[in-house]
Parts: structure tokens; sequence; C-alpha cells
């Protein structure tokens, strides 16, 4: 009988939350630790792309967020401007990848919710299995022991020690478990300086026609992106490059101004929330973990904000680390089947950094093509005075001519270049796959790893595609996937007695027939699973494919994959 471990997380951020309730709903009861008040604040992130939608869906939470979130934002599109009520540089319509010829992707899209909103969702969800957040709660130093690990916490003016078996570090770019413990972050540290000024605003009659999910601002003093993070579109957020000006140069007045001449009028009554700056990073953890301590979210990478794909990585890292940390809690696993997080999450975050700064460096082209620098910092005056707008020579797009129509198509071009950048549901959401790690090859070609393509395969190491009769995540091959065990998909009645004796190498096997006289999968399961009627598929906790046998021809390979989720060599 193995003892009860005691697992900490530092951080009540989505990647915290996650942990702690998928932790929870495996028998577990960690204590989460943060430093604020309360979860009340701004939010630095605000879409849970498919994938991630799809996890929510496992934590009981899915179909709230998909119903008090914006359904339709990730299926409309970005535009351009000068300002909401200037020039038009051009749109570009986005559309999530829904389907491919063999049906849906996913029961789930890409979802437009305030990170904020997200993390009281989680909160209540966390509350209603049971669980907790100590709030105020500061830790100032953390320790890998031989035995565990400790935390040292700040509480009402007094400090204690408090031990564990593992210690989780979800606590933020700034990572002071990170740190504690000497973990190095590999990249640049900023690559750029923001400030981000939350407001609440009317601008429905600057948007009529043209309903986006983002408006890049390129004026003649003020340049940035809206951000809506209500369908309503009256919550809003403005990142403004600021370069090595100072937040304190800018006033609440020079911010109101700001979001005033972004919007083209100064007549919009702006109700100005905060003001707060911050650095653009590209960095990736040199490593995970360091004994009894591990890394997740944005204490391991930290990505440029284009893409939408910090909080995503850090939930999905959650749901990786913890069907392992469990199966060791538990005496299922070997503490050696945690160095297999860091083999196969952080090339995962290294791929989604190299495609945020891709993503961010491509916008130059927009610049190119309008021939003014929409992305260059603003001056620390630039909220002071009337609005400025660019002369009509300067930019070249005003009326009929042969040349200002050229202007306008090359930079209409420019823009149609970023559909990668924003792309959602296909290769950057879905198509990841681990290449080394808890799987078996099987000889197959990989998938796609390109981010605007995503076709499903039960490939060792990507997504179990999706499948279902009737389009619900519960009754879908995800949906079916056991937390706790390896789950068999498969068509013949051979396969229990396979995976009875694979069970034998210390990881429980649970088998999900489909087909006739089983489960109803969809009329396509199979094709989607790459398998034949005698073939069948492994996979892990966490909807990874662990082993696949499409005809059937070697079943006793299953026990070899089975005992890497032992963390057996």
């Amino acid at each position: 009988m193995t003892k009860a471990s005691r697992v900490i997380i530092v951080g009540a951020g989505p990647t915290g939350l996650s942990a702690a309730i998928l932790l929870r709903q495996r028998g577990h009861d960690p204590v989460v630790l943060d430093r604020r008040p309360s979860l009340k604040g701004y939010p630095a992130a605000h879409v849970a792309n498919t994938r991630t939608m799809e996890i929510m869906a496992e934590m009981g939470v899915g179909e709230r967020i998909w119903n008090e979130g914006d359904t339709t934002a990730l299926s409309s599109r970005v535009v351009w401007v000068e300002s909401m009520a200037g020039r038009e540089y051009g749109v570009l319509p986005i559309q999530g990848a829904a389907q491919d010829a063999r049906g849906p992707l996913s029961r789930f899209r890409s979802v437009n919710i305030a990170q904020t909103h997200m993390e009281q969702i989680l909160h209540e969800r966390l509350i209603e299995l049971g669980g907790s957040v100590r709030f105020g709660h500061r830790v100032t130093d953390a320790r890998d022991t031989a035995t565990g690990a400790e935390v040292t916490v700040e509480e009402g003016g007094e400090t204690q020690v408090l031990d564990c078996d593992w210690l989780l570090g979800c606590d933020g770019a700034g990572s002071t478990v990170r740190r504690s413990v000497g973990i190095e972050m590999d990249g640049p540290p900023s690559i750029a300086r923001f400030m981000t000024i939350y407001f609440h605003a009317d601008i429905d009659r600057f948007r009529e026609g043209r309903r986006a999910l983002l408006y890049w601002i390129g004026g003649a003093e003020v340049r940035g992106v809206f951000i809506s993070f209500d369908e309503a579109g009256r919550t809003w957020a403005m990142l403004v490059p600021i370069g090595d000006a100072k937040i304190e140069d800018f006033t609440d007045k020079d911010a109101t101004a700001i979001i005033n001449k972004a919007i083209g009028t100064f007549d919009v009554p702006v109700e100005l929330d905060a003001v707060s700056s911050w650095n653009m990073s590209a960095q990736v953890a040199t490593r995970y973990r360091e004994g009894h301590v591990l890394l997740a979210g944005d204490a391991c990478h930290r990505f440029p904000p284009t893409g939408g794909l910090g909080m995503n990585t850090g939930i999905q890292d959650a749901h990786n680390l913890v069907w392992k940390l469990d199966a060791v809690m538990a005496g299922r696993a070997a503490p050696s089947l945690l160095d297999s997080y860091q083999q196969e999450r952080r090339p995962i975050a290294q791929r989604n950094t190299d495609q945020s700064v891709k993503n961010l460096m491509k916008m130059a082209a927009i610049d190119e093509a309008l021939g003014v620098p929409t992305l260059a910092p603003i001056a620390p005056d630039a909220g002071k005075g009337p609005i400025r707008i660019h002369d009509d020579a300067v930019l070249g797009i005003d009326g009929d001519s042969a040349e200002a129509k050229a202007r306008r198509a090359a930079v209409q071009a420019a823009v149609d270049d970023q559909a990668e950048h924003f792309a959602q549901g296909a290769g950057i959401d879905l198509g990841f796959a681990y290449a080394e790690g808890v799987l078996v090859a099987d000889g197959s070609a990989p998938p796609s790893s390109a981010p605007t393509e995503y076709r499903p395969d039960a490939h060792p190491g990507a997504r179990l595609p999706f499948s279902s009769a009737d389009g619900g995540f519960a009754t879908s091959t995800l949906g079916h996937v056991a937390p706790d065990a390896i789950t068999l998909f498969a068509q013949g009645d051979q396969w229990q007695a396979v995976a009875d004796e694979a069970a034998q190498a210390g990881f429980p096997v649970v088998l999900r027939r489909f087909g006739p006289g089983g489960l109803d999968l969809g009329p396509r399961a199979g094709e989607l699973l790459g398998i034949g009627p005698r073939g069948a598929v492994a996979v892990r906790p966490d909807g990874h494919v662990l082993w696949r046998d499409a005809e059937g021809r070697s079943p006793e390979t299953l026990t070899d994959a089975v005992r890497l989720c032992t963390g057996a060599a």
C-alpha cells in the first residue's frame, strides 16, 4: 500500500487550476497557493483553442466555457486600420478548421474567453470537487529535498515552511519556484516592451460590417492592437508598443487619449480600467524538472502573444504531467516516468515559441507594403495634442489611380500572408505530435506539422482523432479515454485477452470495443484511427496515442508499450 502523496501547486492561473482539477479527479488533494488576495484581475490571454477545450471537457467545464465564451470570434476576421474611424488597410477572414472530408475534427472550436473568466470557471470547478486555493500565500523560496520538496510561504505577516512529495511550479513568467531551484531560461528575455490598457467603450459604429476579434492600429502617432474580450464588444484591451519608455511616463489621461486616438475620435466615452506594462519574451526553460520540483505553463516557457499559444500550451502541459504524476503517486509507475514530461513537452514549447516569433516577424511585411512603421514604439507624448493622420502621399493608398490600387493590393496581399498567424483548429492546435517519450513508433509517416494543415491520424505520439456518432464529446473516441489506464480501441473480441495480458506489465489496460456489438463511435472510426477490422490503437490517459497495430499482426508488442507507462526503459 503506497502512502498518499502530497502535492503543492504554486500559482492559481489556468495552468495551476487545471493541474489541481485533474489531480482532484484522480483522487488527490493538492494544496494550491497563490500570492494574489483573490482571482480578481485583468486577462493576459483570451483564446482557448480546440485542444484546450477538449481538456476542459475532461475537467467537466467544456460546455460551460463554450456557452459563456464567444464561439464566433475565432471564425470572424482580423482587421488592420489607421484608426477605428480612419482608413482601412486590409481584412483577413479567419475560419477555424472544423472538419476534413471524413467528419468533424472535434466537438469544439477555439473560443474567445478572457483568462480571468476562465479562471473563475476553473476555480468554481475545483471547489465543486472539494478543492480550494489558499489566496494571499506568497512563496518566497522553493527547494528540492532528498524525499520531496519544501516551499517557504509568507501569509498575513508570518512565514512558514511547507513540505510535500511533489511541487508544481505554475507561478508564471517570473516564477519564484523556477529561480529558487536554479533552472535557467533559454532565449531572449525581451524582444519588445508593451503597455496594456484595459478599458470599456462602445465602438460598435466603427465595427459595422467588419466585426472582428482583433483590430491592428497603425496610426501616425498611436499603434497597437485592440483585443475584444466579449461578444458584446464592450470589454477591451489595447496592447501598445512602448520600447524603452517607462510605464510611469504615461498618466491615466495619456492612456485614455491613446485609446481615443486609436478609435479616431475624442467623442467616444472611454472608461479606463487599468494600465500595466510587460516584456515580450521568447524563452523556454532549459529543463522542466529538478528532482521533486516540476514546472508548467509560463514558468517554463514565454511566448510572444502572436498566435495565442501561451495559456493553451500551459494547460496542455498540465494535462501531460498529471497522468504521469498520478501513476507515480499511485504506485503504477516509477518516478523515471516523469522524465518523459520534459522529453515530450519541451519540443512543443520550442515549436510554439518559434511559431509565435515567426508570426511576429512576418507582420513586418505589412509595414513594408504600407511604407509606415505600424509596429514601431509610440512616443511618451503620443496621447497629447489633436489626432494626426498619415499624409496621403506617404501611404499612397487613397483614390482610384493605378498606383493607389496597386499599393492597396500589395497591402492586402501582405495581410493575406498572415493567415498562418491566426489559424485556429488546424495543425497548430491539434496537429502536434510527440516524437519521443512514452510511445512506440509504428513505422508510419508522421502527420504534417504545418500550422494550417491537419489531417487526423492515430500516429503514435499524436492526439487521438475525434470520432463520434452524434458529434458529442462524451460519446467520442476522446470521451472514452480512461483517466488512469491505457485505453485500447479495437473492433475484435480477441483484444480482450491481449489487453489482460498486457496489463500484467504493471499498468491497467481497458478495452473499448467499437463497431457492431460494441460502442458506436461513428461510421468512419476505424478509418480515422488508421486500423483495419483486426487492428487496435492504445491511447494514454492524456489522449495521445501510445501504440498502434493497424492490422493486428503483432499484438504481443502491446505489453512492451504498456511497460513504458510504468517508467521502464
